[in-house]
């Protein structure tokens, strides 16, 4: 069982902190179907990405504040509840990696657990140094040497 480490567990970052806003460059409306346009690709390819969906709502909030800037609220307010879906969607499928290393770590399923910290790692790459972010990178070595020798 990871011990004292199941502190770090649970001090972990939240995904959608910083706000993105527009560029300002140009005409707004068209940065924000430019942004959506890229949100809504993003968006798709999140199933095989996590840090796509972590790109797809930054487009989104960008998009949303262009369009905020060009009066255009319909299409903000279109945007924003994109927005709100997917970030629930992100962060119901971060805590469950969450658990799931838990639960991996604690049941001595190395491989398991490894498969989790490379999601977390995708989902949280974006944030830089956080001590969360730090620890998974530190655990990841020695998980993966315990996963290569259970096997």
């Amino acid at each position: 069982a990871p011990g004292g480490g199941n502190r770090r567990l649970d001090h972990y970052p939240e995904l959608f902190t910083d706000v993105i806003p527009c560029p300002h460059r140009g005409d707004m409306l068209s940065q924000g179907r430019k942004a959506e346009e890229l949100a809504h690709v993003r968006t798709d390819r999140y199933a095989y990405d996590p840090e796509d969906g972590i790109r797809a709502v930054q487009h989104y909030q960008e998009a949303q504040a262009c369009y905020s800037s060009a009066g255009a609220e319909h299409a903000a307010s279109r945007v924003h509840r994109a927005m709100t879906a997917l970030i629930s969607r992100v962060n119901t499928d971060y805590a469950a990696a969450r658990l799931n290393l838990l639960n991996a770590m604690e049941q001595e399923r190395w491989s398991d657990a490894l498969v989790e910290i490379h999601r977390l790692l995708l989902l949280t790459d974006h944030l830089g140094r956080h001590e969360y972010v730090e620890w998974l990178k530190q655990t990841i070595g020695s998980v993966a040497s315990k996963a290569s020798t259970s096997s």
